[in-house]
């Protein structure tokens, strides 16, 4: 994973998938910039993200971990 990395966003209440930016990485997380919302998503397990904003959820697998 590296900033500026294009990945897709998918919404657990609808299904729905968006590409994101990845923005900022940190330890244990990483920012993901979509249109002009940023969501701050968290490592869960081994390989998926998961962040909330204006009440759903979203969640990123990292296929390359």
């Amino acid at each position: 994973m590296v900033i500026d990395q294009e990945i897709i966003i998918t919404c657990t209440e609808n299904d729905k998938k968006v590409n994101g930016k990845v923005i900022r990485l940190y330890r244990g997380g990483l920012d993901v910039a979509i249109e002009n919302t940023i969501i701050k998503m968290n490592l869960r397990k081994n390989n998926i993200y998961v962040g909330n904003l204006l009440g759903l959820e979203f969640t990123f697998i990292d296929e390359k971990k």
